[in-house]
């Protein structure tokens, strides 16, 4: 799928004339309109700026990469953290195509960056829909709605927390986040029509990795629906994790197992890990070196009180806290393979009026676990 001014985006699969609206839309915005002069190529690197390097700036734009625009939430002195980017074409293409944009549609998006995909979405819905985009940061919002207005995308850009949405312009038959959460805010669906639909990147917890990306039609004040694959995109800064340091730092077990295999793949694996997540709510992990050079382990952390477990490469799995997360983790994983090891398409998600969110596997009816999304700290238990 060509992007207007070279690079290509893989091929779509579905109904023909959704795919080739989405092309012309591709082909009708150019996206060097909305890349800034200075930019990262990679995750807490340097910068490059367009004045130095015109013709690797030029290929990035032009390729199917995503593109960092904004590093530390505009402020100087930080770490590079990357805060605002232009998506790859081939994600932004597979999310539209979930979304179904038509003519005259109504349309919020939530995450407005450069303003990109705001424009290839004003394409889809033409003269007679509307299309309005949701922005935190007022410089990034600034800059978007000048790059709108250079090639006369009729977007409205509105300075704001995206989990609000914006009632001012609901009903809308069309929700895309373009940034990850850990619920599905309930304005989104009080302020979407009936039958409308959700697209989001949503994960159980801000400290997991990758995500889940979500295709939900809202009936009755419920959105539901099947996930559409992975995905992986910067958190909303609203649902970033404020919860503090993980539990197990400096922390003696109470109780220490040795595991047949190693118990770190059991979290990695590309195949498992999804699959806990969804099955066992309330934790969080990541990988830790005992020091520079050393072995790496994993750690996890309860979100919802004191628990905690680390899975060494040796074997050794140490857990301490009330609730055993090791013990969970791992009953989960032999429910999985007794399942026949599903995969992420397998599952859904259900939002109801009251916020809570419930994956289930096959349908809404079969089996389901209950996730609360981001939880203050306190007591123990599953989320």
């Amino acid at each position: 799928m060509e992007v207007k001014g070279g690079g290509d985006v893989p091929p779509m699969q579905g109904n023909r004339q959704a795919v080739t609206a989405i092309r012309r839309a591709f082909a009708a915005v150019d996206r060097a309109r909305f890349i800034p002069d200075r930019i990262w190529p990679v995750a807490l690197g340097p910068p490059l700026d367009r004045t130095d390097n015109p013709q690797e700036w030029a290929d990035l734009v032009y390729s199917d990469e995503s593109i960092v625009t904004q590093v530390d939430d505009g402020r100087s002195g930080g770490i590079g953290r990357p805060s605002s980017s232009s998506s790859s074409p081939a994600v932004m293409a597979e999310m539209l195509e979930a979304l179904d944009a038509r003519p005259g549609d109504r349309v919020l998006e939530i995450g407005t960056g450069t303003g990109y995909n705001a424009a290839v979405l004003t394409e889809l819905v033409g003269g007679s829909g509307s299309v309005t985009t949701s922005e935190v940061d007022p410089v990034v919002a600034d800059r978007a709605r000048a790059n709108l207005n250079t090639v006369d995308a009729l977007a409205a850009v509105v300075t704001g927390d995206g989990q609000h949405g914006y009632a001012p312009g609901a009903p809308y038959d069309r929700v895309i986040a373009t940034c990850s959460v850990t619920r599905i805010p309930s304005p989104w669906i009080a302020q979407a029509a009936e039958g409308a639909v959700i697209v989001a990147p949503w994960k159980p917890s801000a400290e997991l990795p990758g995500g889940f990306l979500t295709r939900l039609t809202v009936e009755d004040g419920v959105a539901a629906g099947r996930f559409v694959g992975h995905t992986s995109f910067m958190m909303l800064r609203a649902h970033r994790w404020q919860g503090g340091a993980p539990h197990d730092l400096d922390g003696a077990p109470d109780v220490a197992t040795r595991f047949k295999g190693d118990p770190r793949e059991v979290v990695l694996d590309e195949d498992t890990g999804p699959a806990l997540a969804l099955t066992v709510p309330g934790w969080r992990g990541g990988i830790r070196v005992y020091e520079p050079g050393g072995d790496q382990y994993v750690w996890l952390s309860a979100t919802t009180g004191p628990s905690w477990a680390r899975l060494h490469g040796d074997g050794r799995v140490e857990q301490g806290g009330p609730r055993r997360l090791w013990d969970e983790l791992i009953e989960a994983h032999r429910r999985w393979v007794g399942d026949d090891r599903p995969g992420v398409t397998d599952y859904g998600l259900s939002v109801d009026a009251a916020g809570a969110h419930r994956v289930w596997l096959g349908t809404p009816h079969g089996p389901s676990w209950t996730h609360r999304g981001r939880v203050a700290l306190g007591g123990d238990g599953v989320a």
